[in-house]
């Protein structure tokens, strides 16, 4: 980090500016790197930065995956897979993302995939079963649940 320490004020500004903002909300690096360009600071510069706030403790990508697997998967009620792939796009760590994944007990996350499932099972107006198991399928496979656990809680709402 030798650049880091003998930056100019502009430089530190922008330093503190990256601090504020991973204070402000949990953030991954790849997100910060992409902050700190689009503030102006080359890649070369957005690394250096990063690598700073990853010492202090401003970022830690495992940490950020257990938050946004507790906060999507138990709170805005999305499924294994789609919060795998948005992690992904994160660029984050293959491992990080597993830790992440294992945070969330099971129990709860097939807690909300059976009430967002009788949620919108309330919603339908169709009377035909093989319908409404169709539309009920093609919605928690949108918020990206396996076809297992899909299969698993239709049988256990007995909506065969």
């Amino acid at each position: 980090m030798d650049g880091i320490e003998n930056m100019d004020d502009s430089l530190l500004a922008l330093l503190g500016r990256a601090r504020a903002y991973c204070a402000s909300a949990e953030q991954c690096a790849s997100a910060v790197r992409q902050k700190l360009r689009d503030w102006g600071a080359d890649s070369a510069l957005a690394a250096a930065i990063v690598g700073r706030l990853e010492e202090e403790g401003y970022i830690d990508d495992a940490r950020y995956a257990r938050a946004y697997c507790e906060s999507k998967m138990l709170r805005s009620g999305w499924g294994r897979m789609k919060v795998a792939y948005q992690l992904r796009l994160k660029q984050l760590a293959a491992d990080a993302v597993r830790a992440g994944m294992d945070a969330v007990p099971d129990e709860a996350y097939m807690a909300v995939l059976e009430e967002a499932a009788l949620k919108k099972d309330a919603s339908l107006r169709d009377a035909d079963p093989a319908v409404r198991r169709r539309k009920l399928t093609a919605f928690l496979a949108q918020r990206g649940y396996t076809m297992d656990e899909i299969s698993q809680t239709l049988t256990k709402i007995k909506q065969l």
